[in-house]
């Protein structure tokens, strides 16, 4: 079980992260040709419609992670018969959901005026773009329910690479009709068509996979075991909305308080941090199927060994990658579409620490879901979300843009950061929290120094163009990196991460070498 466990981990870890890498190069190259052909007020649309419909996404109530955290257990012993109870509910839950999120999408349109500050400089009509972008994320909930029983066989990769197939066609279509027809509208009703086309695809895999979903004989759960599973949706949907508000109303905010303008370019740095979060995420998230499998059959003591490891690998990822925007962010937008879209450097910062925050909360939540502590600390979510906006529109008027994203991070700081260690150290690995706070500091600590390092080893590097950027790209690589190994090489997280990750990639590499 733990080999069979591991290796789907480390295929959907790989697979993941290489789908993840190829979809963005696709996004990075559509959002260049979106810039050259359409101009920055479209983009501004773009993200302030995608955290709308982000905002509205939270009616899936959390119940797909219910559902497949109740699969864990039956996929374990084969019971095929519970399989498709819980399919059935969840297939009708799910369409349910696609109409109620267009129809409350609908209500947003009288308010269009208030939300977006100045009216931006497009020919389209406002609200019908919206439309289009509210079609495409109710349409999106049509059969997606299919994939919940291949997250919850351990093979998210089967799920990545039908997402890669299906993206880069879209991407090479997408440019193709930019290019020819400049058409914004023309762009839109692509992202539906591929979005139907794709989920259409996937629940046809999943008949192939598991032919038993095909059988008409499907019994209803037990009523007490529905009223179970909808007391978690209820409690993640509270956790889900508060998280919702905390990370993606920013755009909203930029719209209403600065406008839209400034909210494409800050759009422009967001497509890049997202970009790489998802991977980083992503490659989480291939291990998140074979966390549920191990909270089912493992002890204590290896889940607790599993999340530290699991929490320093994340510190790791998202340390480099976070000092690693600060450093080359505003080099890297100078050469792609210019000097005009650059902003200033605190703002960078502030994009790069909330991305930081985010990536050290992940594993804690993954673990939490995972163990199905979905009813604890229902405040939480309420904490995060009114300390964001409250202090986003304070600080907004205080400092600008800046303001906002710097809210965001406090809001992560004082509410999700710590409670799911808390969570999951008191009632499933029964443990003191201490241990874990120690460490957030002292990785804290860490990032803060290796930043500031790495910032004074920049300094002297004050040529622009593709050379600057190369020198500031090595200084990045190599000084976080350096400070990380010699403050961690002797812990028992790293020996563990030497072990299991580059060690074997190692003795990879050098395999090959000898072959040649």
């Amino acid at each position: 079980m733990e080999e069979s466990r591991t290796k789907n981990a480390i295929r959907n870890v790989k697979v993941g992260a290489i789908v993840q890498t190829l979809n963005k190069v696709m996004i990075f190259i559509v959002r260049t040709v979106f810039i050259k052909v359409l101009n920055t007020e479209y983009v501004g649309v773009n993200g302030l419609f995608t955290n709308i419909l982000m905002i509205l996404s939270f009616a899936e109530l959390g119940i797909g992670t219910a559902i497949i955290f109740n699969m864990y257990k039956p996929v374990a012993e084969h019971d095929n018969e519970k399989i498709k109870s819980l399919m059935q509910l969840y297939k009708k839950s799910y369409n349910i959901i696609g109409i109620a999120v267009f129809a409350v999408g609908l209500l947003i349109i009288p308010f269009m005026g208030i939300i977006v500050k100045d009216t931006p400089n497009i020919k389209e009509n406002i609200n019908f773009i919206y439309v289009l972008f509210l079609l495409n994320t109710s349409v999106s909930y049509f059969f997606s329910y299919k994939k919940s029983i291949i997250y919850a066989h351990q093979k998210q990769s089967i799920i990545d690479n039908i997402n890669c197939m299906f993206y880069f066609f879209r991407s090479i279509l997408e440019i193709a009709v930019l290019i020819v027809t400049k058409n914004f509208v023309a762009y839109l009703l692509i992202e539906i068509l591929f979005t139907i086309l794709e989920n259409l695809y996937i629940s046809r895999k999943s008949n192939q996979m598991y032919p038993f979903l095909k059988e008409k004989n499907i019994k209803k759960l037990d009523k007490s075991e529905s009223r179970g599973i909808f007391s978690n949706v209820k409690s993640l949907f509270i956790y889900k909305l508060g998280g919702i508000i905390m990370d993606g109303t920013d755009n909203i905010l930029i719209s209403s308080m600065v406008s839209v303008n400034t909210v494409g370019l800050c759009s422009n740095y967001t497509m890049l941090i997202n970009a790489v979060k998802t991977i980083a995420i992503q490659a989480l998230n291939g291990v998140t199927a074979s966390i549920g499998n191990l909270n089912v059959v493992g002890d204590k003591e290896q889940k607790e060994k599993v999340f530290y490891q699991l929490t320093f690998v994340n510190y790791i990822v998202f340390s480099f990658c976070a000092i690693a925007f600060i450093l080359l962010l505003n080099s890297f937008i100078a050469l792609w579409i210019g000097e005009q879209y650059v902003l200033e450097i605190p703002i960078v910062i502030a994009l790069a620490v909330s991305f930081w925050i985010q990536g050290l909360r992940t594993p804690g939540y993954t673990y939490r879901t995972t163990l199905g502590l979905f009813q604890k600390a229902k405040s939480t979510p309420y904490i995060g979300a009114i300390t964001n906006i409250i202090l986003s529109i304070v600080f907004c008027k205080l400092w600008g843009v800046i303001g906002i994203f710097i809210a965001t991070s406090i809001a992560q700081l004082v509410s999700y950061s710590w409670i799911d260690p808390y969570l999951i150290h008191k009632y499933e690995f029964k443990t003191p929290t201490g241990k874990y706070f120690k460490k957030f500091a002292k990785y804290i600590i860490v990032f803060c120094f290796s930043t500031i390092v790495s910032l004074i080893c920049i300094n002297p590097i004050q040529m622009d163009g593709i050379l600057g950027f190369i020198l500031k790209a090595v200084v990045a690589c190599v000084v976080p990196n350096l400070i990380n190994i010699i403050i961690f090489y002797r812990t028992e997280e790293f020996r563990e991460l030497k072990c299991k990750i580059v060690n074997p990639i190692i003795k990879k590499i050098t395999g090959k070498m000898t072959k040649v």
